[in-house]
């Protein structure tokens, strides 16, 4: 019994120190992290997927631990189906390009052609109106003796016609009396030749002679011809003073009749046929309305045709972002750790393909209040690398509060944490002595 209380006692004692030196020391993993400041080393994988895309894997340009740069290639979806899509667009795209162009010149012509019309409609009624007031009032006193005195110019003109053909009918008689004295000057030259002729033929006249007789003979043929054309022209004249006179005096008529019907002034006939052509006037300029209303209809379904495109476009950008989207591309330097899809295979709508080891380096530890005020974000931290048993510079990257679980507690306060802790991560250059698992720790 004696023996068995001794034991008992040990026990008791040696479990009363053996907490008393784990609550003084703490021999957590949370614990000891934060007094020793040790972690390991860790690179950042990055999943490289294919944003808001899927299809058939068509090549893979890498391999697994393959070194890449941003940028660089990983995996090619097939891209047929969405190239006939993009063929297709393109060419709905140029059809509809056509039929803007189109529709735009037939509405400018349009336009042009209303804008010509309107004018000339508006003028056309300023016409009307003005010939139907006309019309309405009667001439008015100063029109009257204008109009009288276009009657006596044609009058004028009329008797100045009629002087006309009277000397051209007597330069007629001169030119026909013209004729017959050169017709008598002919006759005589050829009685004239053919005496000398006859007497040349016998040797009683000299050949001087008869040269002479044949050039008179000449001269007086072409005197006649002169006097025959002077005659014609003559005649000519007289018809065309005739026509002058004729037309002259139906130009009395008319400024006459027109000086009649201005005294007596318009028939109700007249009047009421002046105001339907006032009225169809400004029918024609009313319909004018109606054309350009239906230009706005035109233009806006040239606006509604430039909308479409505008459609197709965003589908046409949409389809072409989708296509470039299917080609996988690194996002960062590093290493390819992983392919998941193989040559062949599907991959789902924002599937990863490839995993990518960064070549930045990292690790962080756990640091209490007490020790958080000795490092800052940006400020350079001496590492050690227990593998390489060299120190190297860390660079501070951030610093966040630490999970409750984390904080050192003791027994008051109602179990709430007497220390709080913080993770701080520290970043290192990548060399190609360091590696991701290496054990680190921070000097104090």
């Amino acid at each position: 019994m004696k023996k068995k209380a001794i034991m008992y006692v040990v026990l008791v004692v040696a479990l009363a120190g053996g907490g008393t030196l784990m609550a003084m020391e703490g021999k957590d993993a949370v614990t000891v992290a934060a007094s020793e400041k040790s972690a390991l080393l860790a690179a950042d994988s990055v999943n490289q997927t294919f944003q808001g895309v899927g299809g058939k894997v068509a090549s893979i340009a890498v391999v697994e631990q393959q070194q890449v740069k941003k940028g660089d290639v990983l995996i090619q979806l097939d891209t047929t189906d969405i190239d006939l899509q993009i063929a297709k667009l393109e060419g709905d795209m140029e059809q509809a390009e056509v039929k803007i162009e189109q529709a735009q010149k037939s509405l400018d012509v349009q336009s042009e052609k209303i804008a010509s019309q309107e004018k000339q409609y508006r003028l056309d009624l300023e016409a009307a109106q003005a010939a139907e007031s006309l019309v309405v009032q009667g001439a008015r006193s100063e029109d009257l003796k204008k109009q009288e005195l276009a009657v006596e110019a044609a009058k004028q003109s009329a008797e100045a016609a009629e002087v006309a053909v009277e000397t051209a009918k007597k330069n007629v008689t001169v030119a026909e009396l013209a004729v017959k004295t050169k017709q008598s000057g002919a006759d005589l030259a050829q009685t004239n030749y053919d005496r000398v002729k006859g007497l040349y033929d016998k040797g009683l006249a000299a050949k001087t002679d008869l040269e002479s007789a044949e050039n008179q003979l000449e001269n007086a043929g072409a005197a006649l011809e002169t006097a025959k054309r002077q005659a014609e022209i003559a005649v000519n004249q007289v018809t065309a003073a005739e026509k002058q006179l004729a037309a002259a005096d139906n130009a009395v008529s008319q400024q006459q009749t027109a000086l009649d019907k201005m005294k007596a002034g318009a028939t109700a006939e007249e009047k009421e046929q002046a105001h339907i052509k006032t009225e169809k006037a400004q029918e024609a300029l009313n319909s004018i309305a109606q054309s350009k209303e239906e230009v706005a209809n035109g233009q806006y379904n040239i606006d509604l045709l430039a909308k479409q495109k505008e459609a197709l476009k965003i589908q046409y950008d949409t389809l072409k972002l989708q296509k470039e989207r299917m080609t996988l591309v690194a996002s960062a330097d590093g290493k390819v750790t992983r392919i998941v899809p193989k040559i062949g295979e599907m991959v789902g709508t924002g599937g990863v393909g490839a995993v990518i080891e960064t070549e930045q380096l990292y690790y962080e530890v756990y640091v209490s209040e007490t020790d958080v005020a000795d490092f800052e974000v940006g400020g350079q931290v001496k590492t050690h690398v227990k593998a390489l048993k060299t120190d190297v510079e860390g660079t501070v990257k951030s610093i966040a509060s630490a999970p409750q679980y984390a904080s050192l507690r003791m027994s008051r306060e109602k179990g709430l944490a007497d220390l709080s802790s913080y993770i701080v991560r520290i970043e290192i250059a990548r060399t190609p002595e360091l590696l991701p698992g290496m054990t680190v720790e921070v000097k104090a």
